[in-house]
């Protein structure tokens, strides 16, 4: 019910492991892969051997891109206030992501059976994509002002509090960076711990795997192409990163492919959908 096709042999299960880390440096195919795993997201469960499902429980986007780039782009597809390009917006779409998931929580405590979880019950999942992580952690980290410095402390510790309670609510989160380094992008350990599934797209040197994927992984010595990466999946492979090709994207008619996966985005409707 939960589970991505990723490769025909490799499936990520997000209500065991919700959230994510893509890294790769530019021209990997990192953005590609994103908008793949987006495009399933949105359309649960999948069906075989399609990119699209049948959307019985719709995965609901938000996303954060201050660069303003190809994820920014989903704002045309999305409803309003689910895509953030400024700093303001960003955190406010944060805010408004971890108040949703807290009513969600209060909903399944309340409302609900006891014992019960957002995956038991068959409810939609809701993701929040963050692109180009260090970038936007540069950005609240620049605090001068009073109100910068409140700013930073509220999007950190928002982060936080979101990546300690989102496996119960379905809440996921993935991050896309160049480099998951806790100096250069504020990646903190706390958040990295917290990720199910670590891609590196794109070839690398063994000091930027180590940095995805930490000092006790190894990774195969593999010439990789374009849309090619290293994988690990919590629970599946624990010593070795597992080379795989992301799926095949025709670029010509992918925002079709989009336009077709986004089009039950309803947080009203979904946050508190039972399918079971």
């Amino acid at each position: 019910m939960y589970e991505l096709n990723i490769t025909k042999s490799i499936k990520w299960n997000i209500a065991d492991h919700i959230s994510a880390l893509i890294t790769g440096s530019r021209n990997s195919g990192k953005t590609f892969f994103l908008l793949s795993l987006i495009a399933m997201l949105a359309t649960l469960p999948q069906k075989q051997n399609s990119l699209l499902g049948t959307s019985m429980i719709p995965t609901q986007i938000f996303a954060i891109d201050l660069k303003n780039s190809d994820i920014a782009r989903l704002e045309q597809l999305l409803p309003v206030n689910r895509v953030a390009h400024t700093k303001n917006d960003a955190l406010k779409i944060l805010e408004r992501f971890v108040n949703l998931m807290k009513q969600r929580l209060d909903f399944i405590q309340n409302e609900t059976p006891f014992g019960s979880t957002a995956k038991s019950l068959g409810m939609p999942a809701f993701y929040l994509i963050i692109d180009e992580w260090s970038a936007t952690s540069a950005v609240f980290n620049d605090a001068v002002t009073k109100e910068e410095k409140v700013q930073k402390f509220k999007w950190f510790n928002l982060m936080h509090e979101l990546m300690m309670l989102n496996r119960q609510a379905l809440f996921g989160v993935i991050i896309a960076t160049q480099q998951a380094t806790v100096v250069n992008s504020g990646l903190s350990t706390a958040i990295q711990e917290e990720v199910g599934l670590k891609v590196h797209m794109g070839n690398a040197t063994s000091e930027a795997y180590r940095l995805t994927f930490g000092n006790d992984l190894k990774v195969p010595n593999e010439r990789l192409d374009v849309g090619e990466g290293m994988l690990w999946l919590e629970g599946i492979n624990y010593d070795w990163a597992i080379p795989f090709a992301a799926p095949y994207i025709d670029t010509k008619n992918f925002w079709r492919i989009l336009e077709k996966a986004l089009i039950y985005q309803d947080n009203l409707k979904y946050l508190k959908l039972c399918a079971k």
